[in-house]
């Protein structure tokens, strides 16, 4: 195997990779961020999730906690995060604060493409265009790393972890120490981050022994302690309701297929059996992967860092294809190891095809076989980049955002019925600086209405259900942002009443609507 690798970077010119992976790094960076700028909606409208991680930031800055104060079905991590940007929203406008966390991600998902990119340079330069440029252009990597969502920051953090351990580059404990720190704070964000933690502890514990795996554990559990442990203290069980009860009851996904979920991997609306011949080489690419770790090595010890991106691709993809949970964006979860697998695969095939040509073609065309390869695999990825650079969610079609903005300034207490419609409107930061916080998250505390959770916290929030809720908060506000169709778009019917009985319209742009307090 060591020959494979030797083989498959003969064909790269000295600090060739390093300069690849700017270039693809920029490309990766361009992928993400230009769409946002061209359609304008880098401030605006990008799906349900990003508004309500910007809110719950909002909601901190303001002394509002999570779980104590309101329902948040996640880690406080995001909270703690999105609070820089709530500030920013505060002191200038919602799109604004929106709009610099927007270009965080953008810059987290760069990072992941850079990662994957060093992780494979060890396989040459084919290896790096086709893991890293996958990366970098895959609509699976760029549906979420343009929004604020939290598998970037998970990828990121097991990519780093995943550096931290690669073999023989660093002294154990400090390895082991560093993959700690980042794989705890992935626990601090979204408790998929267990998946992961569970393979790369097995890592550690066949490579370095019981005592470093202990040590693992301890220093990631320091980790989330000192990131969650205040919010705990505060309202234990409302967050053990929040956080672990609401994912261990979600079915959100039971209904989608295999086929629907293998398109959303694929990243394309193909037909079957296109997607099956994607399928089976992302297969196959996880078996080379793992087998070129595997190769003479006996010892588990021994086992290259290969084995590892292969199993975290299994582990991730298998529990993906199978939970009852499933959005289009969850595919990014388990994109930077298959991503990985591909470049091994491209490398060590690279390799193979190289050795084998040896006897049968003169030198000059034995050198041009990898250089050809790579030229293939950018063209390729070129086209996968088309699908890449699509925006989605697509913008908001007829919505003219400084129109809302323009409704809804004259007003300080709004009510909203999803957290985006106060971004949109620049009127989330007004609202809770005058005491008039929406719902943060409708449809996580409808799953905890489903719970009936009885959890410690404030009247307001955890003694009401979510219908309460958005009644309560109709009655003292002095206009509302909404979307029609009402119930579609998560009013209750009681708050459809209360809307029609003690409001008037006064603005409307597309599906968008401001009413006024009559």
């Amino acid at each position: 195997m060591d020959k494979m690798r030797s083989v498959a970077s003969r064909f790269q010119p000295p600090h060739a990779p390093g300069l690849l992976i700017a270039v693809i790094a920029a490309v990766a960076f361009l992928t993400r961020l230009l769409p946002l700028l061209l359609t304008g909606t880098l401030g605006g409208f990008r799906g349900y999730d990003d508004g309500v991680h910007y809110a719950a930031g909002v909601h901190l800055i303001a002394g509002s906690l999570p779980y104590r104060d309101y329902v948040l079905v996640h880690p406080p991590g995001i909270a703690l995060l999105m609070a820089p940007f709530a500030l920013l929203g505060h002191l200038f406008s919602d799109t604004a604060g929106m709009g610099a966390a927007r270009v965080l991600f953008v810059l987290i998902g760069t990072l992941n493409t850079v990662l994957i990119g060093v992780l494979l340079k060890k396989w040459g330069y084919l290896a790096v265009i086709v893991g890293a440029g996958l990366y970098a252009l895959w609509s699976v990597a760029t549906i979420a790393e343009r929004s604020v969502m939290l598998s970037p920051i998970l990828n990121v953090c097991v990519l780093a972890a995943l550096l931290a351990l690669r073999s023989g580059r660093r002294p154990p404990r400090r390895a082991v120490t560093l993959a700690a720190v980042f794989l705890g704070l992935a626990l601090c964000f979204k408790l998929w981050a267990v998946l992961p933690i569970l393979v790369i502890g097995v890592l550690v514990a066949v490579r370095f022994g019981r005592w470093l795996l202990l040590r693992f554990a301890l220093v990631g559990a320091a980790v989330c302690t000192a990131v969650m442990g205040l919010f705990f203290v505060l309202a234990p069980g409302a967050m053990f309701t929040d956080v672990v009860m609401a994912q261990l009851v979600r079915t959100d996904g039971a209904g989608k297929a295999l086929m629907y979920r293998l398109r959303e991997f694929a990243g394309v609306d193909a037909p079957e059996v296109l997607i099956l011949a994607v399928a089976a080489l992302g297969v196959l690419c996880i078996v080379a992967t793992a087998y070129t770790g595997l190769a003479g090595r006996r010892r588990l010890r021994a086992w290259g860092d290969e084995v590892w991106w292969a199993l975290l691709a299994v582990v991730i993809s298998a529990v993906l294809l199978t939970s009852d949970s499933f959005f289009d964006h969850y595919p990014n979860f388990v994109a930077p190891y298959l991503a990985l697998c591909l470049g091994v695969a491209a490398g060590a095939g690279a390799g193979v095809l190289s050795r084998k040509m040896q006897g049968q073609l003169s030198r000059p065309w034995r050198n041009l076989t990898v250089p050809l390869a790579a030229v293939v695999s950018v063209v390729l990825l070129a086209l996968t980049g088309v699908r890449g650079f699509v925006l989605e969610p697509a913008p908001l079609p007829n919505v003219n955002s400084a129109l809302l903005v323009a409704a809804a300034r004259p007003y300080d207490c709004i009510f909203f019925t999803y957290a985006y419609m106060g971004v949109v409107s620049d009127s989330l930061s007004r609202s809770m600086q005058h005491g008039c916080g929406s719902v943060v998250d409708v449809g996580g505390t409808r799953m905890v209405d489903g719970l009936q959770s009885g959890g410690p916290g404030t009247p307001l929030t955890r003694g009401m259900s979510a219908q309460e809720l958005q009644v309560s908060q109709l009655k003292v506000a002095q206009a509302a942002v909404v979307r029609s169709p009402f119930l579609y778009y998560g009013m209750s019917a009681g708050a459809i009443e209360e809307l029609r009985s003690d409001f008037v319209l006064t603005a409307s742009s597309g599906t968008f609507q401001v009413w006024a307090r009559r």
